[in-house]
């Protein structure tokens, strides 16, 4: 991808493009194509040395790091028709899980989205285990159908509450709230507390029961990535740190202006407080929900499974003090190209802020990792440690009323978006980017 690094566009500094956005996260990505396909002059520019904002990928030792734990929803609508998913490559998890329970391992999967020549044994593994009781499985079959005949606007318009009151308002029991509900749920909002909003926790089961849980081949950065990838030089500024902004221009940190007849903010929810402070009505401080992610090599012959297929720590409420794994992934048994030949890629992912670093944190990693998978895990070998403090913004908070989701006009010819203004997801960011290209569109 070929970008100029430059914020001036002419030895006068005198050109006014017809938009300037800021950020190149999904948001951004996706209302400056839809508005470079009806022919607009747009700039983007990007504090980072990459596009995509909390979605990157490193390439290490032929491995393929995402930072942080993250996965592509085939059921995702308005991202389903935005992206080329063919040229992405998608491969996905199988639906279910294998949970925690005390020191043994316990099958709970969906046997209606089981292979058929596995349905009926994966149905009677899922009855016999003690991670939920008869009704809790019959509830869970109604409750997911029933999401499945609404829309997701729907769901986004009932009034929230905390996830587990809603649980429990359902019927389900204390014990596959705890066993799967709380593991499940926390590994995809960060928050085992099962505080977040419920309007937003059954999108994404939503989501998840249309579809699968799906890795690209070149890593989640090759989302943002194809979305710009045809782009002319000097569309796309890197290293471009915006200071300041206004209704008709932007001035970077290097004090350098730029002059837009469009201004669009599409950082995430800090940076466009920072921007626009008083402006932007979303509550301070601003909440946010962090992981800790890890990653090992494997060689092929020692991993544990071979099952493409989420490991859930069923355990949580009884955890230690200090922290506790949430879940364990093997992306490389899902997407090969997650891991070079002969090798199994392991992800670790563990919610919150932890306190110690270094190599006593991977030891004692590795030691709770022993108690799931067996004394191998002595020989996996820690390729590196991704601290995310800001990976999932305000799930606990109610989502804003229809008129404002997705979008904010700030002034005239001033905007903000992001996932923040909706369900913070991939599909929320690309929404929201196309809302504010069309109300850019209309407001010319």
């Amino acid at each position: 991808m070929k970008t100029t690094g430059e914020v001036n566009d002419s030895p006068k500094g005198d050109r006014v493009h017809d938009a300037i956005i800021i950020g190149a996260g999904l948001a951004g990505l996706v209302a400056a194509k839809s508005l470079i396909a009806q022919g607009l002059d747009v700039v983007v520019l990007e504090a980072d040395d990459r596009p995509g904002g909390r979605l990157k990928t490193d390439r290490v030792n032929g491995f393929l790091l995402d930072h942080g734990f993250q996965v592509y929803l085939t059921s995702y609508q308005t991202a389903g028709q935005i992206l080329d998913l063919k040229s992405l490559g998608l491969k996905s998890f199988q639906p279910g899980a294998m949970v925690r329970c005390s020191n043994r391992w316990h099958t709970v999967k969906d046997p209606l989205r089981s292979p058929p020549k596995s349905m009926l044994w994966d149905a009677i593994k899922t009855i016999a285990s003690p991670i939920a009781n008869w009704e809790d499985l019959w509830t869970l079959f109604r409750y997911r159908q029933g999401l499945m005949k609404l829309t997701a606007q729907e769901i986004l318009e009932r009034p929230g509450i905390q996830t587990i009151d809603r649980l429990r308002q359902i019927g389900f029991s204390e014990r596959i709230i705890d066993r799967f509900f709380r593991p499940f749920l926390g590994g995809i909002f960060l928050d085992d507390s099962l505080s977040m909003d419920s309007s937003r926790m059954e999108f994404v089961f939503r989501e998840m029961s249309l579809g699968t849980a799906a890795l690209p081949m070149g890593g989640i950065q090759s989302i943002p990535e194809s979305l710009c990838k045809d782009w002319k030089p000097g569309v796309l500024r890197l290293r471009s740190t915006v200071a300041a902004c206004d209704q008709e221009s932007v001035i970077t940190s290097d004090a350098k202006r730029v002059r837009g007849h469009k201004i669009l903010v599409a950082t995430e929810a800090t940076g466009a407080k920072r921007l626009l402070g008083a402006r932007l009505a979303i509550a301070e401080p601003l909440a946010w929900n962090g992981t800790t992610c890890m990653y090992f090599s494997i060689d092929r012959h020692a991993a544990p499974t071979r099952e493409p297929i989420l490991f859930l720590n069923g355990n949580l409420p009884s955890k230690p003090a200090g922290f506790s794994i949430n879940h364990v992934a093997f992306p490389s048994l899902v997407q090969p190209s997650y891991a070079p030949d002969g090798k199994v890629l392991a992800s670790v992912s563990i919610n919150g802020h932890i306190e110690i670093s270094g190599q006593q944190f991977i030891d004692q990693v590795q030691s709770e990792l022993e108690h799931w998978f067996g004394w191998t895990v002595s020989r996996w070998e820690h390729l590196r440690t991704y601290s995310v403090p800001c990976a999932f913004s305000s799930p606990s908070e109610p989502l804003l009323p229809s008129p404002q989701r997705g979008l904010y006009k700030i002034e005239n010819n001033l905007f903000a978006c992001g996932d923040y203004t909706t369900t913070a997801s991939i599909e929320g960011a690309m929404q929201s980017g196309l809302l504010a290209a069309q109300a850019i569109l209309e407001s010319n």
